[in-house]
């Protein structure tokens, strides 16, 4: 974990992350889901120390992005991240964009952490969203594919903005307690 968390600081050109689930399981976040899903205000200072690192890489010229699958139907999960993270994310200067299911893109895909088009990080979730491992991948095979898949998920997806806006114009069903 710490040599994996080390990558988030040492890349030099750029950090892009394709995720695949509508819920991660995350003991860390176990909390702060509840918090959320009782209505609770935000907590001051949420994710403070990823949003600083954002910006110091940005501010370097670095790139940070994602592209999360999605579903016409966000899961409350989804909408926590939403809220809670990926709003201060890409505020801080992070590149978060999503694709609809399906308009995937036929090409192999996992959740991956992809460092400066040369490093591959896979990560291996259980059915509930638990991650199960990480792995680096040092295979040229592999590493052709987070490359190939990195560019057709993100010429396919969307921003952060239209799905706000989609969520605002109710286009899209956002499950109410």
């Amino acid at each position: 974990m710490d040599q994996f968390g080390e990558l988030f600081v040492s890349f030099t050109k750029s950090a892009t992350r394709i995720e695949t689930l509508p819920v991660y399981t995350v003991e860390e976040e176990r909390e702060n889901f509840e918090h959320y899903l009782a209505g609770r205000p935000l907590p001051v200072g949420r994710n403070a120390e990823w949003a600083a690192n954002i910006r110091a890489c940005v501010a370097d010229g670095r790139y940070m992005g994602r592209v999360h699958i999605i579903d016409h139907t966000l899961t409350p999960y989804l909408q926590f991240e939403i809220d809670w993270y990926y709003a201060v994310n890409g505020a801080a200067g992070e590149d978060i964009r999503f694709i609809y299911r399906e308009d995937v893109p036929d090409v192999v895909h996992t959740d991956t952490w992809l460092f400066d088009d040369t490093i591959v990080v896979d990560l291996s979730y259980d059915v509930d969203g638990r991650l199960l491992y990480i792995n680096r991948n040092d295979h040229p095979e592999r590493l052709e594919q987070a490359r190939t898949a990195w560019r057709e998920f993100h010429a396919g997806s969307f921003p952060l903005a239209r799905l706000l806006a989609d969520i605002r114009g109710n286009e899209l069903a956002i499950p109410r307690n």
